[in-house]
C-alpha cells in the first residue's frame, strides 16, 4: 500500500530560514506544521522543531494495515517536508511523530 516515504527537502539559505522562523513563531516541540495537501497518491506534510536544539524524531505511517516507520533528524527551529506515496488511496492514514530512543509521541495526524 504504501510506496514510498521520503524527506522532500530542498537547500534553503539561512536568510529563508530566518524569514520562516520571523513569519511563524516555533512551536514548543515538534508538531505538524502549516497545511497538508492531499492529491490522491501523495500526501505532503510538514514537521517542525520548536526548541533551540537538534532533535532525533521517528515518523510512524499506518495505512489500510500497512506499515512504515522512518527516522531523521531535524535542526533548531527548522522545518523538514515530508511525502508519501501510494499505489492506491487508502481509505484512512494514521501519521504519528515521536522523539527517539524513548519515542514519545509529540503529535498526531488522521486523514480520512
Amino acid at each position: 500500500m504504501i510506496v514510498d516515504l521520503v524527506e522532500n527537502d530542498v537547500p534553503r539559505t539561512f536568510k529563508d530560514k530566518l524569514a520562516e522562523y520571523f513569519a511563524r513563531p516555533p512551536q514548543p516541540i515538534l508538531r505538524f506544521y502549516g497545511p497538508h495537501s492531499w492529491d490522491g497518491s501523495t500526501f505532503k506534510f510538514q514537521v517542525r522543531n520548536g526548541l533551540p536544539l537538534p532533535l532525533l524524531y521517528g515518523i510512524y505511517v499506518e495505512a489500510d494495515g500497512d506499515y512504515r516507520e522512518v527516522t531523521d533528524h531535524i535542526g533548531p527551529f527548522s522545518t523538514d517536508w515530508w511525502r508519501i506515496v501510494f499505489d492506491q488511496r487508502p481509505s484512512e492514514v494514521s501519521i504519528k511523530l515521536g522523539l527517539i530512543p524513548f519515542e514519545i509521541q509529540t503529535d498526531k495526524l488522521e486523514v480520512s
